[in-house]
């Protein structure tokens, strides 16, 4: 009779972990969008001949893009160690319950902080792309 509480006890262990499995899917495609638009703020500052406004504009979005991926990476890892507690927590004596939430509570926190970078250096992005533009539309008038 052991056996059973015990395999319905993983079954209900994994079945908990699906979800923040799911989440380590989401923010590894968030890193790979990061690791797209960091080459590309490197191959501007690399294409600008001498250093602007622009340039600045890239470093700054350079910087909320490493921010950015650090935080995905440090809310990966506290997803994982929620995985990990949901699958101890049955099988040590101190309840983890607080453990585990708070380890939720942090990466979620985390996961938003980097959001909001990410959205920032889209905005950096936005304003570079205008400067550009407006710069051709004047090369055009002329």
């Amino acid at each position: 009779m052991e056996t059973l509480v015990s395999t319905s006890s993983i079954a209900e262990e994994i079945q908990l972990s699906f979800a923040p499995v799911f989440l380590l899917a989401a923010i590894g495609g968030l890193l790979n969008v990061l690791g797209t638009h960091l080459s590309r703020a490197v191959d501007q500052l690399k294409s600008d001949e001498d250093w602007d406004a622009g340039c600045a504009r890239d470093v700054r979005r350079i910087h909320y893009i490493m921010w950015s991926s650090r935080l995905c990476v440090m809310t990966a890892i506290l997803v994982c160690i929620v995985v990990i507690l949901i699958f101890l927590g049955d099988h040590v004596e101190p309840d983890l319950t607080a453990y585990i939430s708070f380890s939720f509570i942090a990466a979620m926190a985390l996961l938003t902080v980097a959001l909001v970078l990410f959205l920032m250096q889209l905005t950096v992005a936005r304003e570079r792309a205008l400067i550009k533009l407006k710069a051709i539309k004047r090369v055009g008038t002329k």
